[in-house]
């Protein structure tokens, strides 16, 4: 059975939009657009600068949020991240969420993935989840799981 995906309408405004000075490339990955405009703004990424960090949470929400919506009792968006995931959808939320929780999926990645049009990378185990994005430095902020989003379902625990 093939199902179609259906992005989120919700119309939520892209952290880019903050910064008219600087133009989005669209069909970039989120985090190549973000890292861009750091350095374009001269955010460090460290210790000594919590801007890097505060503006990278607030941009992988906010555009976490575009993507995936907000509708969180919506069976049709549970199903949509399904469908992105290569489950095929469940017929209530509670099967997609039991079924998501035990995907492994760098969120980073799966983000980068709306906008480039390739298919997320799935990990076989936990352990290469958090090797690879150790490695690569692409965790998801865990601060910014909502108590009943997509996000908490999906999010493990990499450090």
């Amino acid at each position: 059975m093939s199902h179609e995906l259906h992005y989120s309408s919700n119309n939520v405004r892209s952290f880019f939009d903050d910064f008219p000075d600087f133009v989005q490339d669209p069909s970039a990955p989120i985090s190549a657009e973000f890292a861009r405009l750091a350095a374009h703004r001269q955010w460090k990424k460290g210790a000594r600068s919590k801007t890097y960090e505060r503006n990278w949470s607030k941009c992988i929400r906010m555009e976490f949020d575009n993507f995936y919506g907000k509708e969180y009792t919506k069976l049709e968006s549970w199903q949509n991240i399904c469908t992105e995931v290569g489950i095929e959808p469940l017929s209530s939320v509670t099967k997609c969420k039991k079924a998501l929780s035990k995907v492994n999926v760098n969120l980073v990645n799966l983000i980068d993935c709306r906008t480039t049009g390739e298919k997320p990378l799935l990990f076989p185990s936990l352990d290469a989840l958090r090797k690879y994005t150790r490695k690569r430095g692409r965790a998801f902020p865990r601060e910014e799981a909502k108590e009943d989003g997509f996000i908490k379902i999906l999010l493990k625990r990499i450090y």
